[in-house]
C-alpha cells in the first residue's frame, strides 16, 4: 500500500483532540471523538492492506500478525516496563501487575467496561478493541470478498452494531457501549466500507463533515454528563465524519492542509503520543491548569514518541524489510 501522507494528517488530527480532551482544554470537552476516527481509520487502513494481499493471491496470516506486533508491541511494553518501574513512587495505589497484564493482554476494554481496575494505564482499552479486530479481520474479510455485495453486507453489521451499541447505552450504562469491543467495531466496520468503495466526496460535503466533526468535539460530555447522548448519536457522528474526511485523504494524499509537515509528523508520532500521554495527565492535580497540564503533557509525550519512532521502530522495521529482502533471494 503506498505511503499517504494526507492519512498521517488525519491522525494527528485525532491523537490532538484526544490529549485535548483529556487535559481538560475549554472547547475540547468531547475530543473523545478522536478515537472514533482512529477506528474508522484503523479499519480502512487494515482492510486497504488485506484487501490487496488478497487480490493479488492470499492473506499471509501469520506474516500479517507478525507485522502488527513488530509495528505494535515494542512502544507498547516500554510503556508498561516504565509504569511498573514509576508506578510504587508515583501510583502506589494502583494494582500495578495486574494493570500491565490487561494491557499486555488487550482486555483492557472489557475490563474497564465491567470492572473497575486501576485507570492509568487504562487508555490502552482503545488498543484492545482494535487488537480484536486484528485477530479476527484477516479470517473474515475473504469470506466477505467472496459474497457478491461485501458492502451491502458491511453495511449492515454497522446497522447492527450500531443499534446493539445504543440498546446497551439504554439497558446496562455507558461504560458498556463505550469500552467493549462488540460495541465500538462500528467504526472499523465503516472504515472497511471506505477501503471497499473508494468513496468519492464533494468539497461541500467535507465541509459540512468538518464541522459536524468540530461541533461533536467541542460540546462537553463524558464522563461527567449526556453519558448515553455522548455514546450513541456522538459517536455515530463522529463515525460519519470520519468516513467523509478518510476517504477525502485517501483521495488527496497532498492534500494541502492533512498533508502539511510538522502535522505529517504528529501523525507519524500519535502511536506514541497516545501511549505516553495518558499516564502523565493523571499526574497531575484537578486544580492544575488545564493549559499548564496541556504544555507538558504534549512536549514530553512528542518527545518519548519521537525516541520511540526513532530508535525502537524505525530500526525494526528496517530489520523486518531486510529480513523480507533476504527470505525473496534465497
Amino acid at each position: 500500500m503506498q505511503y499517504n501522507p494526507a492519512l498521517d494528517g488525519v491522525r494527528a488530527i485525532s491523537v490532538l483532540a484526544v490529549v485535548l480532551f483529556h487535559c481538560g482544554i475549554p472547547g475540547a470537552q468531547g475530543g473523545f471523538v478522536g478515537l472514533d476516527v482512529f477506528f474508522v481509520l484503523s479499519g480502512f487502513l487494515i482492510t486497504s492492506l488485506l484487501a490487496a494481499e488478497y487480490r493479488s493471491g492470499i492473506i499471509e496470516v501469520a506474516r500479517f500478525y507478525a507485522r502488527r506486533a513488530i509495528r505494535l508491541y515494542p512502544t507498547l511494553l516500554l510503556l508498561l516496563a516504565t509504569y511498573l518501574a514509576l508506578a510504587p513512587f508515583l501510583w502506589p495505589s494502583d494494582t500495578q501487575w495486574l494493570a500491565a497484564t490487561l494491557a499486555a493482554l488487550y482486555i483492557y476494554d472489557y475490563a474497564l467496561a465491567f470492572w473497575n481496575p486501576t485507570n492509568t494505564v487504562g487508555h490502552t482499552w482503545s488498543l484492545g478493541v482494535e487488537e480484536k479486530f486484528y485477530l479476527l479481520w484477516p479470517f473474515l474479510l475473504p469470506l466477505l470478498l467472496r459474497t457478491r455485495r461485501p458492502v451491502i453486507w458491511l453495511l449492515a453489521a454497522f446497522a447492527v452494531i450500531t443499534a446493539w451499541r445504543y440498546g446497551v447505552a439504554w439497558t446496562w450504562g455507558w461504560k458498556q457501549a463505550y469500552f467493549s469491543f462488540d460495541t465500538r467495531a462500528s467504526g472499523i466496520v465503516l472504515g472497511a466500507i471506505a477501503a471497499l468503495t473508494q468513496f468519492r466526496v464533494s468539497r461541500w460535503t467535507l465541509v459540512v463533515a468538518l464541522g459536524a466533526l468540530a461541533f461533536d468535539a467541542a460540546l462537553p460530555s463524558l464522563p461527567i454528563s449526556d453519558q448515553v447522548e455522548a455514546v450513541t448519536l456522538r459517536i455515530t457522528l463522529a463515525e460519519l465524519a470520519a468516513f467523509v474526511l478518510i476517504c477525502h485523504a485517501a483521495a488527496n494524499a497532498r492534500s494541502r492542509s492533512l498533508s502539511w509537515p510538522p502535522l505529517v509528523y504528529i501523525g507519524r508520532l500519535s502511536y506514541g503520543i497516545y501511549l505516553w500521554h495518558f499516564p502523565m495527565v493523571s499526574l497531575f492535580a484537578k486544580s492544575t491548569s488545564p493549559w499548564l497540564k496541556l504544555s507538558v503533557t504534549l512536549s514530553l509525550s512528542i518527545i518519548l514518541a519521537a525516541i520511540c519512532l526513532h530508535v525502537v521502530d524505525v530500526p525494526l522495521r528496517r530489520w523486518r524489510a531486510s529480513r523480507s529482502e533476504s527470505f525473496r533471494l534465497s
